[in-house]
């Protein structure tokens, strides 16, 4: 992810209401900009800037009671949609409305997933966030935000951990490491994550440690398949084989969303 000027505006403009003198909103990191931020409560400058004007936008979001996550400095699809709420709130000082507590048809089913409400979804897993183990991954993954992070296992619920392996040996036999970079089948957005859905007013699937997210950058929250990666051809052997464990693409399904896939039936 990259700065862009929109962002480094709105920086300045909330620098500057906070009376740090940023200088002029014109989009442009200057010194004035750099030391005002300097300035932010928090901030030790040991971060390189980037990481700095994220961690600021991240902070204004939690101001403003918009959930962007834990306040780290790196750009993940819960930041990115906490900055598309927060332009918005900024610009109508309204914040949206939920838009996904909804429900869709879904067909194979073979481990009995249960239904995508938090009722059902307790009955089956039980609290959130508890009976996670660690899932050693069939091939490694690097993180969505620091590509530069490998990793080599990660913290699942008991219930989807073999079926999870399934699933990614799958992909490994079928295309390969070389293919399966270049698809960025590797890039992983999280699986364990006890927050609330995005845009949403219950809890979201990642909180029992039962949902994936692939590509964000290349698979955003809203696109459809005229936009997202996974929508394309190349893609059909990965979702068949989730499909066949019985895991659900929001992509595929509701056609938004394509970055996550949920044991939990819509």
């Amino acid at each position: 992810m990259n700065l862009t000027k929109s962002h480094i505006k709105l920086i300045q403009t909330e620098l500057n209401k906070m009376g740090l003198n940023a200088g002029t909103v014109d989009g442009i990191v200057g010194n004035k900009t750099k030391l005002a931020l300097l300035q932010v409560a928090g901030n030790t400058g040991s971060w390189p800037f980037k990481r700095q004007a994220i961690a600021f936008i991240q902070t204004v979001c939690k101001q403003k009671n918009i959930d962007a996550g834990t306040i780290d400095g790196y750009w993940g699809p819960q930041t990115d949609f906490a900055y598309g709420v927060l332009v918005n709130f900024l610009r109508t000082g309204i914040m949206p409305l939920p838009w996904r507590d909804e429900q869709a048809a879904f067909l194979e089913n073979p481990h009995n997933w249960p239904f995508e409400s938090n009722a059902s979804l307790e009955q089956f897993y039980g609290e959130v966030g508890k009976n996670q183990v660690r899932l050693q991954l069939p091939y490694p993954h690097r993180l969505s935000w620091d590509k530069r992070s490998i990793v080599r296992s990660f913290f699942c619920h008991e219930k989807v951990k073999d079926s999870l392996n399934t699933v990614l040996t799958n992909v490994l036999n079928h295309y390969g490491m070389d293919e399966i970079k270049r698809l960025h089948l590797d890039i992983w957005g999280g699986c364990l994550n006890v927050r609330k859905k995005r845009g949403g007013s219950t809890w979201s699937t990642h909180s029992w440690g039962i949902a994936m997210d692939y590509d964000p950058d290349n698979n955003a929250l809203r696109w459809g398949r005229d936009r997202a990666a996974f929508s394309r051809p190349e893609y059909d052997k990965w979702w068949q084989f989730w499909e066949e464990e019985g895991w659900v693409s929001l992509g595929r399904t509701k056609n938004y969303d394509w970055m996550h896939i949920q044991a939990a039936r819509k």
